[in-house]
């Protein structure tokens, strides 16, 4: 299993009393899944992806398991956190220009992890990172390394960071809302470059939205986040006809549809 999380709790202290934002969440990834994470604004989606993965100081109190690759991060030395995040997992963040430094340019910005972290040579870390700008559908990715984030559009930048998670090879990939700012066409290209690299490179992926729909189409189990807590789990196929929770029916019925043969 790549991502398996039992029972995970994350409290922060306000004036001297714990306050609980995630209640004991379950849920798993396995290799070649692409698994949605599914809740509205604030039921807690991007942090327990922040959790997962560590990104929360002295101030949170976690408890619970969270494993990640068969390594356990709950209790984990600083060292053996760094090692996963370097190795092991990425995460793809919604806004690609917080990713990415405004005053370096993309190549130096993709490279630096490789050479720094991983012990790569200059001129092997700028070949791969020319080749998975290919790979992620940016043309003239030889020019595009040279520019800066300004120069590239939300979605050119939003491919930029998809190359820079999978730069590393990790065997799990976190994408937190990566497509929700996107236009429609350039989210299924984003959303094809996902499946694929789920497809041909077992990747496991934890996809993290707040349409209900879109990871109904793409994902092979969704976890429903209501308020910190998961509240329902729903599998393909007949993924939306199983839902019996409250939440999970309410989010169905409220998501925008495109109707048929309606006149303007």
């Amino acid at each position: 299993m790549l991502l398996e999380i039992k029972d995970l709790r994350l409290a922060f202290e306000r004036r001297g009393e714990p306050i609980e934002i995630l209640h004991g969440i379950d849920l798993e990834v396995a290799q070649g899944e692409l698994v949605g994470l599914v809740g509205e604004s604030g039921s807690g989606k991007s942090t327990s992806v922040r959790a997962s993965l560590r990104l929360y100081g002295d101030e949170a109190e976690l408890t619970g398991s969270i494993k990640v690759d068969g390594v356990e991060m709950i209790g984990a030395d600083a060292n053996t956190v760094r090692n996963v995040r370097a190795d092991k997992a990425a995460l793809v963040q919604q806004d690609p220009r917080a990713a990415l430094n405004p005053v370096r340019r993309i190549g130096d910005s993709l490279a630096e992890q490789l050479v720094r972290v991983h012990g790569w040579t200059r001129t092997r870390a700028n070949d791969r990172i020319v080749e998975l700008l290919d790979t992620v559908g940016i043309t003239h990715p030889e020019l595009r390394v040279r520019q800066y984030p300004h120069e590239l559009s939300g979605g050119m930048l939003q491919r930029v960071v998809i190359a820079a998670a999978l730069s590393t090879e990790p065997r799990l990939i976190f994408a937190d809302e990566a497509t929700s700012a996107l236009d429609v066409t350039t989210q299924a290209e984003v959303l094809a470059i996902f499946q694929k690299q789920i497809r041909e490179r077992g990747v496991g992926m934890l996809f993290i939205t707040h349409d209900l729909h879109l990871a109904g189409a793409i994902c092979d189990r969704i976890y429903v986040l209501r308020r910190g807590e998961i509240v329902e789990t729903l599998h393909k196929p007949g993924l939306f006809s199983e839902a019996t929770h409250p939440y999970t029916q309410t989010l169905i019925e409220t998501a925008p549809v495109m109707k048929k043969g309606v006149e303007s």
